[in-house]
This record gives C-alpha cells, structure tokens and sequence, in this order.
C-alpha cells in the first residue's frame, strides 16, 4: 500500500504541534477516510481522538441560509 498524505500533497510525518495546551486533543493519525460517523459523540473527550481533518470538514458543513441575521431566525 502506498503512503497516505494529507490532502494527498503532504506527508504526516512532517506535522507537529508545538502548543503544549491543544497538543493532546489534536489527532494527526493518518486514516483513509475521515468520517468516524459520530462515535465519538458518547464519549468524555471523545473528540480529541477525532482526526483533525475530520474536525475540519465538519466545522464547514453548517446549515443556515448565508444571509444577514437581521430580525431571521436560523434553523439548521
């Protein structure tokens, strides 16, 4: 099997965290596919061992509508 990479340009080795303070709730374990499907929802700290581009993906996929929140109130 060939080396995954991130974003399939850059290798996983190369990436570290130097904040001493978010370095254990940040997983940079290489995956195939970054979609655990929620189980991590049951567990205390259970993000933290989330892939970071997984965290990534789901903080884009919001719903709302992109408009002015001007007297509208936003259902997702």
């Amino acid at each position: 099997m060939s080396v995954l990479k991130l974003f399939n340009q850059y290798d996983w080795d190369g990436i570290t965290v130097t904040d001493v303070g978010i370095a254990k709730y940040i997983s940079l374990e290489p995956i195939i596919l970054p979609h655990s499907f929620g189980r991590h929802a049951k567990r205390q700290f259970g993000k933290s061992s989330v892939n970071i581009v997984e965290r990534l993906v789901n903080k884009l996929m919001r719903g709302g509508t992109g408009q002015k929140l001007s007297g509208k109130v936003i259902r997702t």
